[in-house]
């Protein structure tokens, strides 16, 4: 297996929950669709010409990251109808409507990317030190920084017991325990337990439109924590992942 890792940031991010509606949860970490997304950014490709490519080439991704705050955004839409609303309608915006979104704010991220291919993961590598388009942390105002591209390299598996920061297939919140002790921790540092989602995993295409094949579960874990049985993953760039 070869991986690489990429280092970036953002001043703001949101990877909406799936199917919400008027409140449009954040995810703590970018999803493997969102990071499968970024890739085809990167190399000029669309969304099905990427997942396409991930799937030809086994790509397996990853992610460690953090955020200094979070906030909700209340925001104001006009809903879009092939109607014609009369001017008393118009004044009384009986057509627009409101949604709240939810941010992360001040973003470090680092995507590990892996394949047993060589050439398709170097092509990606250096996709992603000069990307056809830009890149963004969700939305399309979440502009990415990219602030270091790593070299690839061979990398091998090993049991892994302590993760932070990161995704891990399934619900293995059970099997958590916190690995620090939360009353040293200064009152400044925000302390979080495992949080499991059921997210989509494959797609079917048709157009510019995408139907959810597959969902797994996935468990999103932030402050440090031991999982009771070793798990199979990668120590890449001093960071414990598991590419999926």
């Amino acid at each position: 297996m070869f991986a690489f890792s990429v280092a970036g940031r953002a001043i703001t991010a949101s990877f909406r929950v799936p199917e919400t509606h008027t409140f449009h949860q954040t995810l703590p970490l970018p999803p493997r669709p969102t990071m499968i997304g970024m890739m085809g950014a990167a190399l000029g490709l669309d969304l099905e010409s990427a997942h396409k490519f991930a799937e030809k080439n086994e790509i397996l991704v990853s992610v460690w990251g953090d955020h200094r705050g979070s906030m909700r955004d209340l925001w104001n839409y006009r809903k879009v109808t092939i109607k014609e609303y009369d001017e008393e309608k118009i004044k009384s915006r009986s057509h627009y409507s409101i949604l709240i979104r939810e941010y992360l704010y001040d973003c470090d991220f680092r995507f590990f990317f892996g394949s047993p291919s060589l050439d398709a993961l170097e092509e990606v590598q250096q996709a992603m030190k000069s990307p056809v388009y830009a890149l963004t942390a969700g939305n399309s105002d979440d502009l990415l920084k990219v602030t270091a591209v790593s070299e690839v390299r061979e990398i091998e598996t090993a049991p892994l017991k302590e993760f932070d920061h990161t995704i891990l297939p399934g619900d293995v919140s059970t099997m958590c325990t916190p690995s620090v002790d939360f009353t040293k921790l200064p009152i400044t540092v925000t302390v979080s337990s495992p949080q499991v989602f059921l997210l989509p995993t494959r797609f079917a295409f048709d157009g510019d439109q995408r139907a959810v094949l597959e969902r797994q579960p996935f468990t999103f874990v932030r402050s440090p924590v031991n999982v009771s049985e070793p798990m199979e993953g990668y120590v890449i760039d001093n960071h414990a992942v598991i590419l999926q």
